[in-house]
């Protein structure tokens, strides 16, 4: 009787691995095309990359990301489904599989590639410091940074750098980028480190308190914006990329950052 039982369990616990497996495998480009949607995850408070905004009285993920998630799905002939999540649950939400793809304004890191598969890059950061405007004078080099509370979102490209590279400045990281520039206004940091892109957007609300510290600039280039997709999914890396390359060459992608970064300047 003990032995029979003991198969049982064998047996149950053997297909209930093989069911999770099933569903810890990323969705493949047939098996996209197949359900007929393309669920991209993205954390829609990055302007110009995205952020949401009222069209047609519904709220809509718009921007840059949402510009290109488009590009792909139309290449594979599929609706779009945007994911709107904390940036920081990105990846983990990509691998149990909830999403095919993140396009978040994402650099393409050695760690994150660890966990993800990277397209070619749509863009080279730059990173910059802002603070309040009263203090600009006490910030205009990295080293007057040391000892200073400078926040970062949390998982950016932003705070693996004042990590690993500025590790006497006191890191506060968040959740999401208007927590960062509405806690400098609020004074619960000393600066903030962000996106050229981003950073600049927030500034056209908060330029009576909030500047940027001019002449330092943290380029980013070797780290390029990417999209990211579970490992190994190389049919749907190969369509991704040539989306990127084909909307680099004809000039889709300068006229979808030019659009992008206007809309998000008028919503500020």
């Amino acid at each position: 009787m003990m032995k029979k039982l003991m198969k049982l369990l064998t047996l149950v616990v053997f297909t209930l691995g093989l069911f999770n497996a099933q569903v810890a495998q990323a969705a493949t480009l047939d098996e996209i095309k197949e359900k007929g949607q393309l669920v991209v995850g993205m954390n829609a408070e990055y302007p110009p990359f995205e952020w949401v905004e009222m069209v047609d009285g519904k709220d809509q993920v718009v921007g840059i990301d949402a510009e290109l998630a488009q590009l792909i799905a139309d290449a594979i002939g599929v609706e779009l489904v945007i994911d709107n999540r904390a940036f920081d649950s990105l990846i983990p939400t990509l691998n149990t599989n909830k999403i095919d793809l993140i396009i978040s304004g994402m650099s393409n890191t050695e760690e994150r590639a660890k966990q993800v598969d990277f397209s070619v890059s749509y863009y080279d950061p730059v990173s910059i410091f802002a603070v309040r405007t009263e203090d600009a004078d006490t910030f205009t080099q990295l080293g007057d940074f040391n000892n200073a509370k400078v926040g970062a979102l949390m998982t950016s490209t932003q705070e693996h750098y004042l990590k690993q590279d500025m590790p006497d400045v006191n890191l506060v990281s968040m959740g999401k980028n208007g927590d960062l520039i509405e806690g400098l206004v609020a004074k619960k940091v000393d600066a903030i480190f962000m996106s050229d892109l981003t950073l600049e957007q927030y500034l056209t609300t908060y330029s009576d308190r909030v500047s940027l510290v001019e002449g330092i600039e943290i380029n980013n280039e070797l780290l390029g914006t990417s999209v990211a997709m579970s490992k190994g999914n190389t049919e749907l890396l190969e369509v991704v990329n040539k989306v990127i390359e084909d909307a680099k060459a004809d000039g889709t992608l300068e006229q979808i950052f030019a659009d992008s970064i206007a809309k998000a300047g008028q919503t500020e």
